[in-house]
């Protein structure tokens, strides 16, 4: 996309934001551009009152004869003191604004990443999202500072030409001329802003992924001893991004540094020409001296702010494509009630691929399964089987992309997939709890749940007692992921969580697969004493979670090679479970 597409894709994105807050920009502008030459303008017979040479006629000389050398400096301070009113209400409007902006724009762009299907979510990094909102959002917002900027500027000039035309027209235009050579001679410098701000921006997304894949994998790279791989990787990145940005620095100093030997001639040849062939007197030559250099002081801002908002379109580009294949990949809103469970759930010639492109690898293959209501179903198989996708598909949390999954006789299809994750608990092999209190963390699955609720759900999942030992109680900060809780207190407060919403499904995905086997047993007994009361779907490796399921689904290679209950395996289906060490 070239700068001019991409510059009025922004400015179209920042209007948007309020069409008449953005006007009322607009007419502050002009309010302190015109206070502003008319101020200058006083200074002509102000100077001549105070004993300056120069022409005695004209309307600013009848001006001062009339109000006398009190008058003209009431007027030329009530005309500075208006000036700086309306400078700062637009400071403070444009502020206003800019926050705005960035805040509507963080708000667009979580309501999308919030919205995107699960696949969709899957298949990005998460340091992508990361830098997409945080870091080249505010990037954007910075742009949004630039602009607004430039406009004021922009809006300065006319009062400014003016003031000098009614001046002198000849000095002028020949300023003005003169002005606008200088910025065709800096063309080229802007174009390079905006291929240095694309490859800037490059270097930063680079840099931030490299820089939370580490934090995230911190305990991996310790155990394996790659701290000096990682320390190389870091330190090369960061020297990319010192390039990139010394490169930018360079490159603006330079146009910093001709704007100012060009205005400096300019200014010369115009004091030349205005004391020479025009002639003008000493008062009208100080005071267009004055308003040129207002004008080159604006054209230099104007072009400096114009520099940097080349160099920040690339990021509002990416915030713009990001956003828009977020939302092309949203998934259906809820429709209707959730489907109620009183009887199976099936699966009928259930197939999913994961990634879309030829080399996508079937994980699941057209499975015929029956999940009984009220009952515990186990789902085995070895690594790679397509356990765990069958359970992000019955979940509602993928859409099959071949067949079809049932609750009762309504098939989880768009937006009643998602309305069905309403009835549904999860609990999953590691658990996610956010760094805030357990209470905090419970209240997420049922927002209105009373205090009683709260702790007949922990005395389900047979952590009460640990959370009524804890100082703050309910109150406790679990810390980053759970960090300050063991991991059998995590996965059984991520129990109490999804029970708390009394699902008619809970789904624990290899729940137990990291407890020790004092932690196993109690999160066992937790879950029997919900036997008959709800429905639960086992992803299991060990056999003592198997032994104990009603119904039995083994998976290998994507596909359904048998299932009934743990009896009719052992006779029908041994030489799998032999290949599971579950015979």
């Amino acid at each position: 996309m070239t700068p001019g597409r991409q510059a009025r894709g922004f400015i179209a994105d920042l209007a948007a934001t309020g069409r008449a807050r953005l006007a009322l920009l607009v007419l502050l502008g002009v309010a302190a551009a015109v206070a502003e030459g008319a101020g200058l303008l006083l200074l002509v017979p102000l100077l001549e009152m105070l004993g300056l040479t120069g022409a005695e006629t004209g309307p600013l000389a009848v001006l001062g004869g009339r109000l006398g050398l009190p008058g003209v400096l009431a007027m030329f301070v009530g005309l500075l003191a208006v000036s700086a009113a309306i400078v700062w209400a637009r400071t403070v409007a444009a502020q206003s604004y800019q926050l705005a902006y960035a805040d509507r724009l963080k708000q667009r762009l979580h309501g999308a990443l919030i919205g995107i299907a699960w696949p969709g979510v899957a298949a990005r990094r998460q340091s992508d999202f990361m830098i997409t909102i945080s870091g080249e959002a505010s990037r954007c917002a910075y742009a949004a500072d630039q602009f607004l900027q430039m406009t004021a500027a922009l809006l300065q000039m006319p009062a400014l030409l003016l003031a000098g035309l009614i001046l002198s027209p000849v000095f002028t235009l020949v300023t003005l001329a003169l002005c606008g050579l200088v910025a065709l001679l800096l063309r080229p410098l802007s174009r390079q802003a905006h291929s240095l701000g694309a490859a800037l921006a490059e270097a930063h997304r680079t840099f931030h992924a490299e820089l939370t894949d580490q934090v995230s994998g911190l305990r991996i790279i310790k155990m394996t001893g790659a701290e000096g791989a990682k320390t190389a990787r870091f330190r090369d990145l960061s020297q990319q991004v010192r390039s990139q940005h010394l490169a930018m620095v360079q490159a603006d100093a330079t146009a910093r540094a001709v704007q100012r030997i060009a205005a400096a001639a300019v200014a010369a040849l115009c004091v030349l020409v205005g004391i020479g062939p025009l002639g003008l007197s000493l008062a009208e030559m100080l005071v267009l001296l004055a308003v040129f250099a207002r004008i080159v002081s604006a054209t230099l801002r104007i072009q400096g702010h114009w520099r940097m908002i080349l160099q920040l379109l690339p990021a509002h580009a990416q915030v713009m494509a990001s956003l828009e294949q977020w939302r092309a990949e949203a998934e259906p809103r809820p429709a209707g009630e959730a489907p109620t469970l009183r009887h199976r759930i099936d699966l009928r010639g259930v197939g999913y691929r994961h990634g879309r492109d030829g080399t996508a690898r079937a994980a699941l293959v057209a499975v015929d399964a029956v999940i009984p209501a009220l009952a515990t179903t186990a789902v085995i198989g070895p690594s790679g089987a397509g356990k765990s996708t069958l359970a992000d598909i019955v979940m509602g949390l993928v859409p099959p992309d071949t067949g079809m999954v049932m609750v009762d006789t309504i098939p989880l299809t768009d937006g009643a997939m998602v309305a069905w994750r309403r009835r549904v608990g999860y609990v999953p092999q590691d658990p996610f709890l956010f760094h805030t209190g357990i209470r905090e963390n419970l209240l997420m699955a049922a927002p209105t749940a009373t205090e009683a609720e709260l702790w007949d759900a922990l005395e389900a999942a047979a952590v009460a007692g640990r959370v009524r030992s804890l100082p703050d109680g309910l109150d406790t900060v679990v810390g980053d992921r759970g960090a300050r809780l063991s991991g059998g207190e995590r996965q059984r407060i991520a129990l109490a969580r999804a029970l708390l919403g009394r699902p008619d499904l809970l789904v624990l995905d290899e729940a137990t697969s990291a407890l020790d086997a004092e932690t196993e047993r109690a999160v066992a007994e937790a879950l029997d004493r919900l036997k008959g009361r709800t429905t639960l779907l086992v992803v299991a490796h060990r056999p003592s979670t198997v032994q104990g399921a009603d119904h039995v689904l083994v998976l290998d290679e994507g596909r359904l090679v048998a299932q009934g209950s743990w009896e009719i395996l052992r006779r029908n289906a041994a030489p799998w479970l032999a290949r599971l060490d579950m015979g």
